[in-house]
């Protein structure tokens, strides 16, 4: 099962904000922030290795 995420928090409590004309937009539930630009991950496993792995980045 595929399911999408914010770009900022990487949280997938995102929902559709927008669309039609001014093409698709999501808006966070946590973070708030609305953007026509999510994470699409496969799996629970993928989104946590992404996190740790942009965690990890943030550190160096």
């Amino acid at each position: 099962m595929a399911f999408i995420a914010c770009i900022h928090c990487l949280s997938v409590r995102v929902y559709p904000y927008m669309g039609f004309m001014t093409g698709q937009q999501y808006q966070c539930q946590d973070c708030e922030s609305i953007s026509p630009i999510i994470i699409e991950f496969d799996s629970e496993e993928d989104r946590l290795a992404f996190q740790a792995a942009r965690d990890a980045e943030e550190e160096e």
